[in-house]
């Protein structure tokens, strides 16, 4: 995820099932994760964040834009192309918003 380094983007990962924050934790450091995860505790689907977000299957990606609306939701793994064409379009969207000045009239 480096190449989006200094672009408007965020990772955030939410581990479900089997997983404590000790163990997040290790896991993190022996993959060399360099965002920030939390740990959604209980059986897998059945913690809080899982139960709130109705996740079905994981891994679960959800591209979420700058204002919080769910842009895109991949359920399963999307594979590298997919994922970061999804990831792309969304990020150049949050870009061009920036760039352009907002008309409240309009």
């Amino acid at each position: 995820m480096t190449k989006w380094r200094d672009r408007p983007f965020a990772l955030v990962g939410v581990h479900v099932g089997g997983t404590d924050a000790k163990q997040l934790r290790e896991v993190m450091e022996r993959e060399k994760l360099g965002w920030r995860s939390f740990v959604d505790a209980g059986s897998a689907g059945a913690g809080p964040i899982a139960t709130a977000w109705r996740l079905a299957s994981t891994p679960t990606f959800y591209a979420i834009d700058a204002r919080g609306v769910i842009r895109a939701k991949w359920a399963g793994a999307p594979g590298a192309e997919s994922l970061d064409a999804g990831l792309e379009r969304l990020i150049e969207a949050a870009e061009k918003a920036v760039q352009e000045p907002s008309n409240p009239g309009r």
